[in-house]
């Protein structure tokens, strides 16, 4: 993938930002590529029709059409009885970034990882929105910002609360009696 060049606004200032190649498992852990060849030249995946004729799978394309074939408009998406708009993807526009503690990260369910190459943002995490494509549901995105390199990390933040950096076992190391167990209405000495 080419790169992509990424407007942001952090505290006020506009910066740009260029959007490298996602990182995926296959970056990570490797890729097995499974080829078939047929006297030394590599096929490739299609479909073989009821007639006889085959199709490549790069001759064939997807669209929306009506119960007569004729093109259909493009959807509405409604949620919840409301009819939502489409956002525009994030390279279209200028993407809003705030300073968040470094804390917010553990809060943060990543899916996606783009390394970005930017000069001009402090290091930091900030938060914002990302759509690589137009979308009605934006995603959350961090930018984990360091001397050397950036990250944007886009997911989903969720609410779990954090009470201090200890965890309580009192379920677990709570002491129970023979006799409390030979009450336990949950019986799992019959699996």
């Amino acid at each position: 993938m080419a790169s992509k060049a990424l407007k942001l606004t952090i505290g006020g200032k506009e910066c740009v930002a260029t959007l490298e190649s996602k990182v995926s498992k296959d970056d990570l852990y490797g890729r097995v590529d499974h080829i078939v060849e047929q006297n030394g030249k590599r096929l490739e995946r299609g479909w073989l029709l009821p007639d006889g004729a085959t199709f490549r799978k790069s001759q064939v394309a997807m669209t929306s059409v009506d119960p007569e074939g004729s093109p259909a408009d493009s959807p509405e998406i409604h949620c919840a009885g409301q009819k939502l708009e489409l956002r525009p993807s994030s390279f279209d526009g200028c993407e809003t970034l705030e300073q968040v503690p470094l804390e917010t990260v553990a809060r943060f369910v990543t899916t996606d990882v783009y390394p970005i190459a930017t000069t001009g943002i402090p290091p930091g995490v900030y938060r914002g929105c990302f759509n690589y494509r137009k979308s009605a549901r934006p995603r959350d995105a961090m930018l984990l910002v360091r001397e050397d390199v950036a990250f944007l990390l886009v997911g989903a933040l969720k609410a779990c609360p954090m009470v201090g950096r200890t965890v309580a076992y009192q379920f677990f190391d709570a002491a129970t009696s023979a006799a409390e167990e030979a009450t336990d209405p949950l019986d799992f000495s019959m699996m």
